[in-house]
């Protein structure tokens, strides 16, 4: 949880809140349809109800940042401990604005939004595993890996389970593309 002291603002999504508080972390905002938020543990100040189905909770709060111009966002506790949750999450990442910098802390992974935005570049150790995904056919390019893309891919395995073969690796897409680093 480390990574939450470099920022400033904090935002609870719905019983993710509740969470952040068994970790000592105490929410700026709370924000989703507040089904499942213990709302006695918040100031009622700090709610934010957003009503409606047709997007999930993650997707709420990145409209959130995206309207007050918060462009770096860190998520954590993003698979929800559901394979349905967690799918819908992706799907709100890859939907969110294209101007959000968006990073996933996951425990044995760090997962990058890449959008046309934000060509990045990494320094991990030589030999560290790599994966591209793309939900809608998108180009890619990278160096310092084992087996370079510099082509069109969609929703496949291509890019699975490649590695760095540099202390440097760079990634720049045309559309979103999301690069999973394995850290160990």
């Amino acid at each position: 949880m480390s990574c939450l002291q470099d920022f400033e603002y904090i935002i609870g999504v719905d019983s993710g809140a509740d969470l952040a508080l068994e970790y000592g972390i105490t929410p700026d905002l709370i924000i989703g349809d507040l089904d499942s938020v213990n709302k006695e543990n918040h100031p009622e100040k700090n709610l934010i109800f957003v009503e409606g189905q047709e997007n999930n909770d993650l997707s709420k709060a990145l409209q959130l940042c995206a309207e007050k111009d918060l462009t770096t966002i860190c998520i954590l506790g993003f698979t929800g401990k559901r394979n349905d949750h967690e799918l819908a999450n992706y799907a709100a990442l890859h939907n969110a604005n294209e101007n959000l910098d968006i990073r996933v802390v996951l425990d044995d992974m760090i997962i990058h939004r890449i959008t046309n935005t934000n060509d990045s570049s990494y320094n991990v150790p030589t030999g560290t595993i790599v994966s591209i995904f793309c939900f809608e056919n998108t180009h890619v390019k990278t160096t310092g890996l084992e087996w370079n893309l510099d082509e069109e891919i969609g929703f496949s395995s291509r890019g699975l389970s490649n590695k760095t073969n540099e202390e440097e690796f760079t990634i720049s897409a045309t559309g979103s593309a999301f690069v999973l680093i394995h850290i160990s």
